[in-house]
């Protein structure tokens, strides 16, 4: 597939980033973009820590959205690897500042904790929690190139999973593969087991809620889904699971429910396309549906499926004025009903997200 991605891991150079995002870069053939040695800071965001007209109202829009369920959105915001991390919660209206900046923040399936990769390009990173009831930040682990990729909750045992992968000798390179999958209780980060290393890994990884399914990108722009067998002590059967290949395409998410659907985003990043059960019925669902007449000619990116399977967060327009936008799915996700800006209008670039929505009762 040609793309204009690159990996989350990476800090680009200034001017490719923002070329690459607002799609004037050449695609084909395009080389890897070289690391770069920023070590700009992001700027205090106005309106953080209090409620704002324009906060109220993102309130509104949210709990029009979902019907009155509570919503929790993290994000990070300005330079991609040092941003500082955001959370906004409908329960007050109110962003406020996570403890430490990081990249890849996501949101615990009871919504109450936030992880994220912290730490510059190039140098070893911890992965960070924040409970964001008891105001208490955690450090988890740390690796050479430690990445966090997913969190999932064991609906048998109770008990939330942390993944990491270590991408060692390939560094941060964008478009190679990672290494080694491990994963660890929440609760007990000692407790570290192999989770998979029988092909290579990517950045991506999200599992259906019972964990036999998730979607995986072995290499780039290889996207498909592993199919999971466990032995009788939980642990993966690798020997008995398998990936399937589904195709090209970049920031695949599984549904978070058991309709095991999958989706990846298109090469022209104004897409997405969805799939059922096992690569069925696949359909293009467009994702531009926010963009202003002035916008129309630019792309999204950076999607990830919400805690709730109705909805998905990402930014548009791509680029260095790109904010946080959720989105609702009709019924048979084929189509957006409606979109939600969650990050302000004025701010530093915003790049990865994660949501979660309240149970239905």
């Amino acid at each position: 597939m040609k793309t204009s991605r690159k990996h989350i891991g990476m800090t680009l150079s200034a001017v490719l980033a923002t070329s690459l995002l607002l799609g004037t870069a050449p695609v084909p053939g395009m080389a890897a973009p070289a690391k770069s040695n920023n070590k700009k800071t992001t700027p205090a965001m106005a309106g953080v820590g209090r409620a704002t007209p324009e906060s109220t109202n993102t309130k509104k829009q949210l709990l029009e959205m979902t019907g009155g369920r509570r919503v929790k959105v993290v994000w990070n915001q300005g330079p991609e690897n040092a941003g500082k991390l955001y959370l906004f919660d409908t329960k007050d209206g109110i962003i406020r500042e996570v403890p430490f900046s990081g990249s890849a923040p996501l949101l615990t399936q009871d919504g109450r904790r936030v992880l994220a990769s912290v730490g510059a390009a190039g140098s070893p990173k911890d992965v960070m929690m924040y409970d964001t009831e008891a105001k208490k930040a955690t450090k988890l682990c740390r690796g050479k190139q430690n990445s966090l990729m997913a969190v999932w909750f064991d609906p048998k045992t109770k008990k939330d999973w942390v993944y990491v992968n270590d991408s060692g000798d390939n560094k941060e390179a964008w478009d190679k593969p990672a290494g080694k999958i491990y994963r660890f209780p929440i609760d007990k980060p000692e407790a570290r087991e192999l989770f998979w290393d029988r092909t290579s890994s990517h950045m991506y990884l999200m599992f259906s809620a019972d964990g036999t399914r998730a979607c995986f990108e072995p290499s780039w722009a290889k996207i498909g889904q592993l199919k999971l067998e466990f032995d009788a002590q939980g642990k993966v059967d690798q020997e008995k699971s398998t990936f399937k290949p589904f195709g090209g395409g970049c920031f695949p998410s599984m549904a978070p429910d058991n309709s095991y659907r999958l989706f990846r985003l298109d090469g022209d990043h104004r897409s997405i396309t969805m799939c059922d059960a096992d690569n069925a019925n696949q359909r293009k669902v467009e994702i531009t549906g926010m963009l202003t007449e002035a916008q129309k000619s630019r792309n999204c990116w950076l999607t990830r499926w919400s805690h709730d399977p109705s909805y998905v967060t990402l930014i548009a327009p791509a680029g260095p004025d790109a904010q946080i936008w959720m989105g609702k799915l009709d019924e048979g996700a084929t189509k957006f009903e409606k979109w939600v800006r969650i990050s302000p209008a004025k701010g530093p670039q915003s790049w990865q997200s994660h949501s979660w929505v309240e149970p239905k009762k």
